[in-house]
């Protein structure tokens, strides 16, 4: 790869990898979290490990270095847990306030697991869906019931 196209990858892959740790690191006191394992995050395994061999094919620095944040990236993405803390509800490393939550509601999904439903005060029309253990939905609800009660809503599921 050219001098050039690595020096914007680098910046590229750093600036991902920074965005994406700090968020890991802001999900990291989560009480209730997400299922660990998900196509995407096995996914981004997989990109993760051929990431790492193809190191083997390459013997630039530069080269190295964008490798290297590529896997720091994989990393990070893995990291960042969508759950619900004591400040709000975490999605994709980003935390949604409770005061900033207009209502909620929650229902089953699937077998194994259930979903909370978000909608945010100042972005009405977009909906956060938290997918979480089944063996957690009495704990979740309980939490949920005493953090925002008065915020539940039934919503159409879709």
């Amino acid at each position: 790869m050219g001098y050039y196209s690595n020096m914007i990858l680098i910046v590229i892959f750093a600036a991902m990898a920074a965005w994406l740790l700090t968020g890991a690191w802001r999900t990291r006191n989560l009480i209730y979290k997400d299922k660990l394992w998900s196509v995407y995050r096995i996914l981004f395994v997989i990109a993760g490990v051929l990431c790492l061999l193809t190191g083997f094919l390459y013997t630039d620095l530069l080269d190295m270095i964008r490798l290297a944040l590529m896997t720091l990236c994989v990393i990070g993405f893995i990291l960042q847990r969508d759950g619900i803390g004591e400040e709000g509800i975490a999605v994709m490393g980003r935390i949604i306030k409770y005061d900033d939550i207009r209502s909620y509601d929650y229902g089953d999904y699937k077998k194994d697991s259930f979903r909370v439903y978000v909608v945010q005060e100042n972005d009405p029309e977009t909906r956060v869906i938290l997918t979480l253990p089944k063996d957690q939905k009495e704990e979740v609800i309980a939490f949920l019931k005493q953090k925002m009660g008065k915020k539940y809503t039934r919503m159409k599921k879709g």
